[in-house]
């Protein structure tokens, strides 16, 4: 048996090298953070003496972070934390640097440095889905009247606009913004001062950490401070939720594109060519944005799995290997709705394609079928009956449905004729007539999408309130905690 030092140079290569590299990039400057308001929270609850605060401040400004970053892992130190610790203690009288670690543990440093990093990464993506959806909206407001195809099962169903589908969408990502808002909510408070599962026997003072670093509040339980991983599972599930629909919206819009279906052209800017065929003009955007959500739910299904059975408690499954999985997924993810934002705002619509597929394969019958039903007092099994066969009898003439083919199916089925002329059958099967009369609450007519436009434009009005004291309540926090250790450093 062969006995080595810490760390064992396998141990040094696949865990720590890359580890310190990963904190260098997502958490450098969240742990100075925390040391500076943990400098001041401490000095403030008489733990350290004002001088002492004032040496380790200075330490702290001292450091050189281009230096840190190009440091690479040489095995004198286990992690970032300890290595700044060295560096910190170059800065200063080496009893003062030891104080800095009073009252906390590498156990709370981390779970917090890792809320510092998450809570931006949320506010990103939260940012680029509520752009996705005001272009959605934007588009929208020109086309309460302009007819479409609705599909189910893949198949031509019934007659809609382009504004119904579009607020389909936004409507689909409003209430992804309220997860997220709701994961960044549940998110942002501060577990340091949770030690390392039990808080301390020191008088710290929790909630003004929580405020110096810009979080709500501090976490209450200390256990459940460093053994709960859902402040970032529930960011990750609202993220995938909110991924599923692009994927979803994404298939639509590459379905659009082709020229099967040519409703949708994208500009030269987001279109490529073929090395081979000089025809192709390939809607390459569409399947990035494809490609990264799916990328992404990959990622956070990975984060799921990698943390599933694993002990509630302090535990390396949930820390410095998994945390930048998180981050990617997250960054993928808001690459995917950014992409898509300036996608569709630079598409145009085959306005006349829509409108001519929106009175093609009798996907107005329905109508028909309800027309007949308040007419003659008979039952929707009836009448749905009658228009099936007369669809069947006009496919078979390879025409359209006449007012012949009505009352004859109509004898068929009742013996009679049905009481409609045939300028009332044109209009019951007209696509506009099917839109404007479901002016039904959550319908198709333009009074009715016009009505939820408004409402979709209040709530985007809201969110972005939202959006903007999250960012300056943060902005604020990070600006009040550097002139404070301003002010100490300069006073004292």
């Amino acid at each position: 048996m062969i006995e080595e030092k810490f760390p064992a140079q396998v141990y040094k290569e696949n865990v720590l090298a890359d580890c310190f590299e990963d904190a260098k990039r997502y958490f450098l400057e969240a742990y100075l953070e925390v040391d500076f308001a943990h400098a001041v929270m401490l000095a403030e609850q008489k733990i350290i003496t004002e001088t002492e605060l004032r040496e380790l401040l200075v330490a702290l400004r001292q450091l050189d972070l281009d230096a840190i970053r190009q440091a690479e892992y040489d095995g004198s130190f286990e992690d970032l934390f300890f290595f700044l610790q060295r560096e910190i203690t170059k800065n200063c009288n080496p009893d003062t640097a030891g104080k800095l670690h009073t009252a906390r543990s590498r156990n709370d440093i981390d779970v917090t440095i890792y809320r510092l990093h998450l809570r931006q990464d949320t506010l990103k993506l939260l940012g680029a889905t509520m752009d996705l959806r005001r272009n959605l909206l934007d588009i929208a407001v020109a086309h309460h009247e302009t007819l479409i195809p609705a599909y189910t099962h893949t198949q031509p169903a019934q007659p809609s606009t382009l504004a119904h589908f579009l607020l389909a969408m936004a409507e689909n990502l409003g209430r992804d913004i309220k997860r997220l808002q709701r994961a960044f909510d549940n998110m942002n408070l501060c577990p340091l001062g949770a030690g390392a599962i039990t808080t301390t026997g020191f008088p710290i003072n929790r909630h003004r950490v929580a405020e110096l670093l810009g979080f709500y509040a501090p976490t209450v339980n200390s256990y459940a401070s460093i053994a709960s991983v859902d402040y970032f599972t529930e960011t990750l599930g609202a993220s995938s939720a909110l991924l599923v629909n692009i994927g979803k919206f994404a298939f639509e819009f590459l379905q659009m594109a082709s020229m099967e279906f040519n409703v949708i052209r994208l500009p030269d800017a987001y279109v490529q060519g073929s090395s081979i065929m000089p025809q192709k003009r390939n809607p390459v955007a569409l399947e990035h944005i494809r490609a990264l959500a799916s990328k992404a739910l990959g990622q956070s299904l990975g984060v799921f799995t990698s943390i599933h059975n694993t002990p509630f408690g302090d535990i390396n499954d949930v820390e410095d290997d998994l945390q930048p999985l998180i981050y990617n997924a997250l960054r993928d993810a808001t690459r995917s709705v950014t992409l898509f934002a300036g996608t569709l705002q630079s598409a145009t619509f085959n306005l006349e394609t829509l409108r001519r597929r929106a009175s093609e394969n009798f996907i107005t019958v329905t109508e028909l079928a309800d027309t007949i039903v308040r007419r003659e007092n008979l039952s929707f099994h009836i009448s749905h009956e009658i228009v099936g066969n007369c669809v069947k009898a006009a496919l078979a003439q390879n025409g359209e449905i006449t007012h012949g083919i009505l009352q004859t199916a109509a004898r068929e089925v009742l013996g009679r004729e049905i009481s409609m002329s045939e300028a009332e059958l044109v209009e019951t099967l007209s696509p506009a007539n099917f839109v404007a009369i479901r002016t039904i609450y959550g319908g198709t007519a333009p009074e009715e999408t016009r009505r939820a436009l408004g409402v979709e434009r209040e709530y985007e009005s809201a969110d972005e309130q939202w959006y903007i004291e999250k960012k300056e309540f943060l902005e604020n926090a990070s600006t009040n905690l550097v002139k404070l250790v301003d002010e100490n450093i300069e006073v004292r």
